[in-house]
């Protein structure tokens, strides 16, 4: 629940100005980041030749990075997972389980349904898009040559449909956030983003996953989309 900040006019008379809704973006370090990006950046340029979608604005690995078996990649993962899980419950004030009524901390856990690489090379790019039926879209950064850019853009419903001609509220405003190789970000599913133009000289590339709450026979919610 959010609560109202109150604060004094200056005429005298009480007012409060609500600052309502706003979206939470984790930017965080690995800390094993540069033990793991050589080998990460080499198995995923291993499989470009053949397990890859070649898109028409960057490339992308075919199937579940989770399901390849290498143990760089499962290891990033259980550690974007934990992490993930710190995240929701350090912005809940609880734990997981608590905020579903279950017992016990296993009954509610993060689990990645999807998980991809991206490659992206001299001028490809990434239109603005969001990741459905996902409760949090991770990215990690595994190579890159020059600046790891993500614009994020405003999420508030139908801004882009309406001008007043002066803007209060930053309405229609991008973030572009700024991120080198073994940097996280963690961001809502439905927070749309886009990738700017790649201007490195090299690939950049990046791995995504679409994280999802997975709840045991003692937890009678279930996510809708399921």
């Amino acid at each position: 629940m959010t609560r109202e900040n109150e604060t004094v006019a200056t005429g005298g008379s009480p007012a409060k100005l609500l600052s309502l809704f706003a979206t939470p973006v984790a930017k965080i370090p690995c800390p094993f980041g540069t033990e793991i990006n050589g080998d990460l950046a080499a198995a995923v340029l291993s499989r470009s030749a053949a397990d890859i979608k070649d898109l028409s604005f960057k490339s992308e690995t075919v199937g579940n990075l989770t399901d390849w078996g290498d143990p760089e990649v499962d290891r990033l993962t259980s550690w974007v997972l934990r992490t993930a899980r710190t995240f929701v419950e350090n912005l809940r004030g609880e734990p997981l389980h608590r905020a579903v009524g279950a017992p016990a901390a296993s009954d509610v856990r993060l689990a990645a349904n999807r998980s991809w690489a991206s490659i992206y090379r001299g001028g490809d790019h990434h239109a603005a898009h969001f990741h459905p039926n996902t409760a949090i879209a991770a990215v990690y950064y595994v190579a890159s040559a020059g600046p790891c850019d993500l614009e994020l853009a405003d999420p508030r419903a139908n801004v882009e449909f309406f001008d007043p001609g002066i803007s209060f509220a930053n309405e229609g405003r991008t973030v572009r956030i700024g991120s080198s190789p073994g940097t996280l970000l963690l961001m809502p599913g439905w927070m749309k983003h886009s990738v700017p133009p790649y201007e490195g000289a090299d690939v950049r590339i990046s791995i995504a996953w679409n994280l999802a709450y997975s709840f045991s026979a003692n937890v009678a919610l279930q996510p809708a989309g399921d």
